[in-house]
């Protein structure tokens, strides 16, 4: 099957319409419909009904779906192989907890660039939940996490040790809220069960996108944090907060870095299991 008539066929699974799927593909809609009219000419059948809902899968469409998914990714996983066995140029999908990207990632991003530089390194900030279900969508190739890891679907190897604080402004006082990335964030869930054991788990939660956000809500007494001490370390105004360790066993985080078992791994990903191996076996 033609790779761009499966494409296209997805873009208009996924956006419920011709019109919506046009710019997505980066051409007009009369292409879109003309694809799809290729496509079905090929199987001989329907794939779409259109109406005023827009465009809904016919039984032959729902039949051909998880086909073209596979198809795809296996279109995906051949180039990716063929580029990086012809010039090592195959891009990295990488994830990552903010806190790591922020802290742990720039410099071992800067060394894989420097080893594999013809790869594209391109890096997805968000919870472990989230992280962990990209990479088993095949949208990542790995992801830093914080464990455990379910072994029956990841491989992983272990990037960081992290020991967790409670931080505050230094001047803070009494009951404040807990600042906190959303639900899926792993440290927000340590956060949860030592509120939980001190009996505070009424304490108001607010949601926040960035590790930065978070940390200068705090500075400015808005609320009170759990992150890894490393972060607070290299927070620019760090004189300004208060850390104190969490109880063990909370405090400790390991960070893992996780990817699918029957995934196919681009040789910047193994450039960068190499330099965190090193890294460990320095410290």
């Amino acid at each position: 099957m033609d790779r761009q008539l499966l494409q296209t066929f997805m873009a208009v699974t996924e956006s419920r319409s011709f019109s919506a799927a046009a710019p997505l593909l980066h051409c007009v809609q009369s292409n879109v419909t003309a694809r799809i009219r290729r496509l079905e000419a090929q199987l001989g059948g329907t794939l779409f009904e259109r109406g005023k809902n827009g465009a809904r899968l016919t039984q032959l469409g729902e039949r051909l779906r998880p086909h073209a998914v596979e198809l795809l990714l296996r279109f995906e996983e051949a180039e990716r192989d063929l580029r990086d066995a012809a010039g090592n140029s195959a891009p990295l999908r990488l994830g990552a907890m903010e806190t790591t990207a922020a802290v742990r990632l720039p410099p071992l991003l800067k060394a894989v660039m420097h080893l594999c530089p013809a790869a594209p390194v391109s890096l997805h900030t968000g919870p472990t939940a989230e992280l962990l279900e990209l990479v088993w969508d095949r949208k990542l190739d790995a992801a830093f996490v914080a464990g455990p890891v379910d072994r029956n679907r990841f491989c992983s190897s272990l990037a960081f040790q992290e020991t967790l604080v409670a931080v505050h402004a230094q001047n803070s006082v009494g009951a404040m809220p807990l600042l906190a990335f959303r639900q899926g964030c792993s440290y927000r869930a340590v956060a949860e069960a030592w509120l939980r054991d001190l009996g505070r788990s009424d304490t108001t939660i607010v949601e926040m996108g960035t590790l930065d956000g978070i940390l200068g809500c705090v500075e400015a007494g808005i609320g009170f944090a759990v992150v890894p001490e490393a972060s607070v370390s290299a927070y620019r105004n760090a004189q300004e907060l208060r850390a104190t360790p969490l109880p063990t066993p909370l405090a400790i985080s390991q960070t893992h870095l996780v990817w699918r078992r029957d995934g196919v791994m681009p040789k910047a990903q193994a450039a960068l299991q190499t330099l965190l191996t090193e890294k460990r076996c320095a410290e």
